[in-house]
C-alpha cells in the first residue's frame, strides 16, 4: 500500500501541469516573458508618480532589454498578470519577477479626459483623469517576437 501511494505521488510530480507562477521567464536584462501570452514585460514599473500622458511617453521611449518597440499595455494585458494566489515583494498580486511599486498601473484605454488603471491588490479596473499623478505607475509591454 505504501509503495503504491509513493509511486502515485512520484508519478504525479512528473505529470502535474506547471503553476501560473512558473509561466514567467526572467531574461536577466530587465525583461520578463509571460509564456502563456507571449508578451514581454519590463521587469519593473517606472518607479514614481506619473500621469497618463507621461506614462504613454515613458512606454514609447522605453528601451529595456535593448528593444525599442515598447508600448502601454491594455487592460486585458494587465489583467492577465493578476494572480490572487501570489504576491510580489511589495505585496501586489503579480509574479515576483515583476516589481510593481504601486497597486495600480495605467492602461492604454481612454474615454474623453479619463484613462483606465488596473489594480493589482484587488484585480479591479478604475478610471481617473489622465492628468492624475497620484500613486499610479506604468509597466511597459511588447510582443515577444
Amino acid at each position: 500500500m505504501i509503495v503504491t501511494v509513493g509511486a502515485f505521488v512520484f508519478i504525479g510530480l512528473f505529470i502535474t501541469p506547471p503553476m501560473a507562477a512558473d509561466r514567467f521567464v526572467d531574461h536577466g536584462d530587465g525583461t520578463v516573458t509571460d509564456t502563456k501570452t507571449g508578451m514581454m514585460w519590463a521587469a519593473k514599473d517606472n518607479g514614481d508618480l506619473i500621469n497618463w500622458p507621461n506614462a504613454l511617453s515613458y512606454c514609447q521611449n522605453y528601451s529595456g532589454g535593448g528593444y525599442t518597440d515598447w508600448r502601454m499595455p491594455t487592460l486585458a494585458e494587465l489583467s492577465s498578470l493578476y494572480n490572487p494566489e501570489v504576491k510580489n515583494r511589495n505585496g501586489y498580486h503579480i509574479t515576483k519577477l515583476i516589481d510593481t511599486t504601486a497597486a495600480t498601473c495605467w492602461a492604454s484605454e481612454t474615454r474623453d479626459y479619463e484613462a483606465a488603471r488596473f489594480n493589482f491588490t484587488y484585480g479591479q479596473v478604475y478610471w481617473l483623469r489622465k492628468s492624475y499623478s497620484g500613486s499610479t505607475r506604468v509597466l511597459p509591454v511588447r510582443s515577444g517576437n
